[in-house]
């Protein structure tokens, strides 16, 4: 099974967009947004895509109470505040335990706690992926294409494996 793993959007919708249509001709079902939607109509658009989405907030989420508004509309869209890995919300896509965070910081004290198969995280702005003992250390880069060419990441539970997309 594939899931792609996206972060920093900041309301590039035009880029959203390129995104979901990418994700909708590889036939993908799940996102990670790994924080930094910006407004609630990108969590609106995100809804209505149909994608099973699970998200953080990142630093740049300024209304957070009419995004969690927004999410609550949408059966698909969960929305964790600040990360995703505690006992309470442990994620998990096709046997892949999952820890999100928009933060760095937190990243890696998630992944030394090997309690995850991949962690995943934002606010960077910056693609960087490594494996740290079992665990996968990734973040995505950014939709918004501030600080680098604008892309994602797609991951294979099946393969292990993961795939950086860009988008024009």
């Amino acid at each position: 099974m594939e899931f792609a793993i996206i972060s920093d959007i900041h309301d590039r919708m035009d880029r959203l967009e390129a995104c979901l249509s990418l994700l909708a001709e590889r036939e993908v079902k799940h996102v990670i947004v790994c924080g930094d939607f910006c407004s609630p109509f990108v969590v609106q658009r995100l809804g209505e895509s149909g994608l099973e989405v699970h998200g953080v907030f990142g630093n740049n989420d300024g209304d957070r109470f009419l995004m969690s508004k927004k999410a609550e509309a949408f059966p698909n869209v969960h929305l964790y505040g600040e990360y995703i890995g505690d006992m309470d919300t442990l994620l998990e896509i096709d046997g892949v335990k999952i820890g999100v965070t928009h933060y760095p910081f937190y990243a890696k004290t998630m992944v030394k706690t090997g309690w995850y198969d991949a962690v995943f995280f934002g606010h960077t702005h910056t693609y960087f992926k490594q494996k740290f003992g079992k665990s996968l250390f990734m973040n995505p880069g950014e939709i918004a294409g501030i600080k680098e060419t604008p892309g994602f990441v797609i991951y294979d539970t099946e393969f292990n494996s993961s795939e950086r997309i860009e988008l024009n």
